[in-house]
């Protein structure tokens, strides 16, 4: 499963591969606001899992 990473109001993102690497980016990312997390589907469809990774970026 694919995440898109939404930070800097939009202007970036980063990609994970996996929840693994997700995590991995959410402990590089903790000095930028992050705006959403979202999961993005084979379809090209994307679900937001804010809510869900809440507490990694809290942590940093």
């Amino acid at each position: 499963m694919r995440y898109r990473i939404e930070y800097a109001d939009g202007k970036c993102c980063n990609f994970a591969i996996s929840r693994k690497d997700l995590i991995e980016w959410l402990k590089l990312l903790h000095d930028e606001t992050i705006t959403d997390i979202r999961k993005v589907y084979k379809s090209g469809v994307t679900d937001s899992v804010m809510e869900t990774y809440k507490s990694y970026i809290n942590k940093n």
